[in-house]
């Protein structure tokens, strides 16, 4: 009885190279990267000057994220996208976006710009005794002048610093500038970032012993930076009568 023949399996062939083709795709690919970086970098200036200029800085978000999509209309300008298929839009606007992101985060610092407020940390409060000014870790007491200081930094440079107070609700002290902290100081204090204001005899608000007088007293400080960016903090606290 005769075995029946296997079949033959056929031998498998590598496609042939298309050298052609394959530089074709190469330079598609090239010029399509190329122009997703600059189309990011017009948008991010784009966005840069918004942000210096108009008041709707919050919204160059949205048009960073958006712009990146704009791409789908403007490449087939550019080179063929006739063979692009959804997963080949993926790379350039991905792309497109982490460019912009960069360079927009880039043009937001200085020393090219600075849209970030100042920022407050700790506010204290100085007294004297013995000749040697401290941080009173005591009820501070009516007619005791004292010296405020706030903590501020910011990205570049502070423009100004000023306060404002309150008593019980009611207003008694519009917005005065207040001194930055510098080294060799009267008081003897050592301190980076620090603006003061000193409520002795002299101060228009003070008693005539210097000092405030007995009450609950609110403080408003504002900061601004050279860039016209402006933040506030408020602190209150409490004076206290005179010891018997």
């Amino acid at each position: 009885m005769a075995k029946k023949k296997g079949k033959r399996e056929e031998a498998f062939t590598f496609p042939e190279f298309n050298r052609g083709e394959y530089r074709t795709k190469e330079i598609r690919d090239s010029k399509v990267a190329m122009f997703a970086v600059f189309y990011a970098i017009v948008v991010a200036v784009i966005c840069h000057y918004i942000v210096r200029m108009t008041d709707v800085g919050g919204m160059v978000v949205f048009l960073g994220l958006a712009a990146p999509f704009g791409l789908i209309l403007i490449l087939p300008y550019v080179t063929d996208t006739s063979e692009f298929e959804r997963k080949n839009w993926f790379g350039p606007i991905f792309m497109s976006f982490l460019a912009w992101l960069g360079l927009f985060i880039l043009l937001s610092n200085p020393p090219f710009n600075d849209i970030a407020k100042p920022k407050f940390q700790q506010m204290e409060i100085y007294t004297e005794s013995d000749g040697q000014w401290n941080i009173t870790t005591e009820e501070l007491r009516e007619d005791t002048p004292f010296v405020l200081l706030i903590s501020v930094k910011d990205n570049w440079e502070i423009d100004n610093v000023q306060i404002s107070g309150s008593k019980s609700g009611s207003g008694f002290m519009t917005y005065v500038m207040m001194s930055k902290l510098e080294a060799g100081n009267q008081f003897g204090i050592s301190a980076d970032n620090m603006y003061y204001y000193y409520f002795d005899d002299t101060c228009s608000v003070c008693d005539e012993k210097g000092g405030l007088s007995m009450n609950v007293y609110t403080f408003t400080f504002k900061a601004v930076d050279e860039e016209d960016n402006s933040n506030t903090k408020r602190y209150t606290f409490t004076i206290f009568p005179k010891e018997e």
